[in-house]
């Protein structure tokens, strides 16, 4: 028996029938898109195991997908998991970024990254397979990349952080800078991005504090330590007071350039409550947003329904993606919000189930069809998330 199938066996006859299916569905769909090489050919990131996004289309490994792939088969297999951090880590440039993309024939897409993820993905690892000799490696290398978040990407001069990306081409430094949000074509992004200090980025740098602080305190690190939980901390409280938009009532991108909110309400607007930062009466607004089918009910699109851009269709600009979602519904979750996050579950978790054979890349946020590609690796790692990491407190 391999270490999935022995992972599996311990919640056949524990899980419903249903959900049994759907979480071996979704673990032998990141296994079946370990990368492959041709007869002959040795790929770049070798001897690392890397998971591509889907074998259906994608030919190479992204870098906060691969943090995602990470979390997922950390559950059955750590060693697998650390390599989709390490072959990242042995990529970082002298600035500390770390690539987008290292494609199966060796390019590499390294002037913009993508939301730095890594740090919480490494630690998460380590929860559930604790290796110091990983730690040591890994952890220099983050300290590093937090530096060039805040030397490269505002945090030195704002204290909050932006996108951007390093192109003489100013067309194509505007596209690579959306690359390196995530959200390529998002509505966010419609009046500019350099300038702007998004909800999410500014929480992924908070659980990259935290991260860094929890791993420095299992090196015993107490001095680094109490300087990641004071950046963390402080961080968070500047989200609460600049990014909070009391006249809509919610969090919100922040353009500094223009001094104005970004008229976009999106799954990323609920992240200050995924990283548990978000005061009683901000986590009860989002909660109120949240179920409004006029915004977000019932199917978690990646911009609200009723912004005027919303199109059902469009690949950041209405489809429904598992990974934002999960972190929007699992933050309403946390703070208590039983009714609209089990709701917003049981609907994406239900479409998945429709498509038997398949996890796909995006849904159509009103009908649940499947859109993008088939066997989207992150959609089957936040699968397995909806099923196993739901209940606070209870993550199996």
């Amino acid at each position: 028996m391999n270490a999935c199938d022995q992972w599996l066996s311990q919640f056949y006859g524990k899980l419903p029938r249903e959900d049994y299916s759907l979480l071996e569905r979704a673990a032998r769909t990141l296994l079946g898109n370990i990368l492959i090489p041709a007869e002959g050919k040795r790929l770049p990131w070798a001897p690392w195991r890397g998971i591509t996004p889907s074998h259906v289309g994608f030919r190479g490994v992204w870098n906060w997908d691969s943090a995602f792939h990470a979390v997922g088969v950390s559950r059955w297999d750590a060693a697998l998991a650390r390599e989709q951090i390490l072959m990242f880590l042995e990529r970082q440039q002298p600035s500390g970024l770390l690539p987008d993309v290292v494609f199966e024939d060796g390019r590499i897409a390294d002037n913009f990254g993508k939301p730095p993820v890594m740090p919480w993905a490494a630690l998460t690892i380590d929860r559930r397979a604790p290796d110091d000799a990983f730690l040591q490696e890994v952890y220099p290398k983050f300290v590093l990349y937090e530096s060039h978040w805040r030397q490269n990407r505002g945090g030195d001069r704002h204290g909050l952080f932006n996108y951007d990306a390093v192109d003489a081409d100013p067309a194509k430094r505007l596209t690579d800078a959306k690359y390196e949000s995530g959200w390529d074509n998002s509505v966010r992004w419609d009046g500019g991005i350099y300038e702007v200090w998004p909800v999410d980025l500014n929480c992924f740098m908070v659980m990259l504090y935290q991260a860094l602080a929890q791993m420095a305190g299992r090196l015993r690190l107490p001095q680094d330590a109490g300087r990641w939980e004071k950046a963390g901390a402080e961080l968070a409280q500047r989200i609460e007071t600049r990014l909070w938009d009391a006249a809509t009532g919610a969090y919100r991108d922040f353009d500094f350039g223009k001094g104005a909110f970004v008229d976009a309400l999106s799954p990323a607007s609920f992240m200050p409550l995924y990283v548990r930062i978000a005061d009683k009466p901000h986590a009860e607004a989002m909660a109120r947003l949240a179920a409004s089918p006029k915004k977000f009910t019932p199917g978690w699109p990646s911009v609200a329904y009723d912004d005027r851009r919303f199109d059902p269709t469009g690949y950041w600009r209405g489809r429904t993606w598992l990974n934002v979602a999960y972190f929007a519904l699992k933050g309403l979750k946390d703070y208590g919000f039983d009714e609209v996050a089990d709701a917003g579950r049981d609907t994406l978790l239900a479409w998945v189930r429709n498509t038997p054979g398949h996890i796909h890349e995006n849904y159509h946020p009103l009908t649940g069809a499947p859109l993008g590609a088939a066997d989207f690796s992150w959609s089957a790692v936040f699968t397995i998330e909806f099923l196993l990491n739901w209940t606070p407190g209870r993550s199996l």
